[in-house]
């Protein structure tokens, strides 16, 4: 097993009466107009059923074919609350999302699970505040917030799925693949943003490329280490850009950059991989 580390009723005859010799017919000429207007207004009335049914018919099957408008929904992966925490930080991404017209879902610290991650997917923006780190196969793991232990995903780590990780504070974490990413549902990423804003996100042109593979959008990431406090600073820009500015995924990568800049430490910086 690998280690990693990262930063009715019925009716009477009409006309017909009892006499000494039987019955006969009689001409009974009041009640011939009765019989006609009542078949009328019969003919009138299931004709304008008719007419009612057929118009409600037709409105319910055109309801029915009318594109339902939902409202996208955005994501914040924080695995990097409980010991990282930036509560200013997830309030304006939130605030910024809000008004662009996103439901905007929330998971923090050891809320960030394995399955979670796994099971993830039906949002049109992700945002991952996670440590990432590449092996040394150059697959690119995704850290979650659930602390290590061995008594869990056995099956997952032996298979590589899943790896025991590590941060600089020591602290273990499991970690995975990248490409799993949503994998238990079809087509969860499809058309998404997803922002990675842990270490060599860009890195693994494998990890990478499994999930442009499976139709996102546009990925951004780091193309090294980072500091912590700046990838917060810069993708609180980058959103601004995406969503106040309405600007396209790599105008909006350029516009952050500008505004915040390169990692002071590591001299890294953020880069955008789109779809073809």
């Amino acid at each position: 097993m690998d280690n990693i580390a990262a930063k009715g009723s019925p009716k009477k005859r009409d006309g017909i009466r009892e006499s000494a010799r039987g019955y006969r017919l009689e001409k009974l000429h009041l009640k011939r107009p009765r019989t006609a207007l009542i078949f009328v207004t019969f003919l009138i009335v299931l004709i304008t059923s008719i007419f009612v049914w057929t118009n409600s018919s037709s409105m319910s099957n055109n309801q029915q074919h009318q594109p339902v408008t939902q409202t996208p929904k955005a994501v914040i992966v924080d695995g990097l609350y409980s010991s990282s925490p930036n509560a200013a930080f997830l309030d304006n991404i939130s605030t910024n999302l809000f008004a662009a017209g996103f439901r905007v879902d929330v998971y923090k610290g050891e809320n960030a699970t394995i399955d979670l991650l796994r099971n993830i997917g039906g949002y049109a923006v992700l945002i991952l505040r996670l440590h990432s780190a590449i092996d040394a196969y150059g697959n690119l793991y995704i850290f979650s917030g659930e602390p290590f232990a061995y008594s869990k995903y056995q099956s997952d780590l032996l298979l590589g799925n899943v790896k025991r990780a590590r941060d600089f504070n020591g602290n273990e974490y499991f970690a995975i693949d990248i490409q799993l990413l949503g994998a238990r549902t079809q087509d969860s990423l499809k058309g998404s943003t997803i922002v990675l804003m842990g270490c060599n996100g860009t890195g693994s042109s494998r990890g990478v490329g499994g999930i442009i593979a499976r139709g996102v959008n546009a990925f951004v990431g780091w193309n090294g280490y980072v500091d912590l406090s700046h990838s917060d600073q810069t993708t609180l820009a980058l959103i601004k850009a995406l969503y106040s500015e309405k600007l396209s995924a790599e105008e909006a990568v350029q516009e952050s950059m500008t505004i915040i800049g390169p990692d002071p430490s590591y001299k890294t910086v953020l880069e955008c991989i789109v779809s073809n």
